[in-house]
């Protein structure tokens, strides 16, 4: 993975600090890595602070997915402007995101050919996706006590990713709830670290 391009994506109402954990470990294990950690688009609006790429203020199960949506432009923009100023390009590009972050680097992969490998971290997607661009890998690390983002979502994710023919892993983390705790990131580490399956040319 050497002169890849790892962005890291932190969670609604945090700022690129909170992925401080994960980009340190990224450091160590990947020490030819460019790692990237941009703030999401807009400010976070249940708080004085942090950012988010679509609000989560009376968010529901049916509101979830034209959130989405609508916040997409703003996050390609964001990943292809840093692939310009790095000089990369999708093949040698990774999207780790945490939550949020997680949500949208799925939800832009999925069709489009942005990231070599999204590395979801208590994500998932709304809904789950009809295609996949077939070159991305997608690895998903969850707590199996997340809260916030029960670990079902993943696995229904990996269930309908395998179903679309997508080079994908599922790493649960026993007791692990919804943070960048030690395990978590180990297991992100883990998933950076794994060889990839090849594309069918």
């Amino acid at each position: 993975m050497a002169h890849s391009l790892i962005i890291l994506l932190h969670g609604v109402g945090a700022t690129p600090a909170a992925m401080a954990p994960l980009a340190a470990r990224i450091a160590s294990a990947l020490p030819h890595a460019v790692i990237a950690a941009p703030p999401a688009a807009l400010p976070y609006d249940l708080g004085e602070q942090g950012y988010q790429w679509f609000s989560v203020d009376g968010i529901t199960e049916d509101k979830r997915p034209a959130r989405i949506r609508a916040a997409l432009p703003a996050f390609v923009d964001t990943i292809r402007g840093l692939q310009r100023v790095h000089g990369a390009a999708p093949d040698n590009t990774v999207l780790a995101g945490f939550s949020q972050g997680a949500i949208m680097a799925l939800e832009a992969c999925t069709e489009a050919w942005l990231a070599r490998h999204v590395v979801a971290i208590a994500g998932r997607f709304a809904p789950l996706p009809a295609a996949w661009e077939g070159r991305t890998t997608v690895s998903l690390v969850h707590g199996t006590m997340d809260g916030t983002v029960p670990a079902d979502h993943s696995r229904r994710a990996a269930a309908r990713l395998a179903e679309l023919g997508a080079d994908v892993h599922l790493d649960l983390v026993p007791r692990a709830v919804h943070m960048l705790a030690p395990p978590i990131v180990e297991a992100a580490i883990n998933a950076l670290t794994r060889p990839r399956r090849l594309a069918p040319i």
